[in-house]
């Protein structure tokens, strides 16, 4: 199995910001090399994004951007507003149109196996995705994501 980087949530979120651009990762860490994101920040979901500071930032915690994007990675810590964004950039899901807000989660939001997969993948170390509703004829299922109960 492949190794993950452990990612503090802005370091992850401007990955995940970039990546709505459409570019390709190779794109994204040139950008990211050389602190310049002019050909992409007007296609962001978020381009008030401090782009540089992040990048700034992983430099300081010695974070290798470009062994993230070629091992993966996931979420260190991931609260609940940090996961509404990574819904938002990865999967395009808004709140309160694709889901709704719970005091544990999200609820109700649809998505094929391959992404809840890959999403549960991104935040297992917080979040539990549960699927409540059987596959359409696309594949697709409702789920919802409560933070998981530790037991002591």
């Amino acid at each position: 199995m492949k190794h993950k980087m452990q990612l503090p949530l802005p370091i992850a979120l401007l990955i995940e910001n970039c990546r709505t651009s459409g570019e390709s990762d190779a794109h994204i860490a040139a950008c990211i090399r050389s602190k310049d994101f002019s050909s992409i920040i007007d296609r962001t979901a978020e381009p008030s994004m401090a782009f540089v500071e992040r990048v700034q930032l992983a430099e300081e915690l010695h974070i290798d951007l470009e062994e993230a994007f070629r091992s993966g990675y996931e979420f260190g810590f991931l609260h609940l507003n940090g996961l509404k964004k990574l819904l938002r950039f990865r999967f395009g899901l808004q709140a309160e149109r694709d889901y709704r807000s719970v005091d544990d989660g999200v609820r109700g939001f649809v998505l094929d196996e391959h992404a809840a997969n890959e999403l549960q993948a991104l935040i297992y170390r917080q979040w539990q995705i549960v699927q409540y509703r059987e596959a359409d004829e696309s594949g697709r299922r409702l789920f919802s994501i409560h933070l998981k109960q530790e037991n002591y």
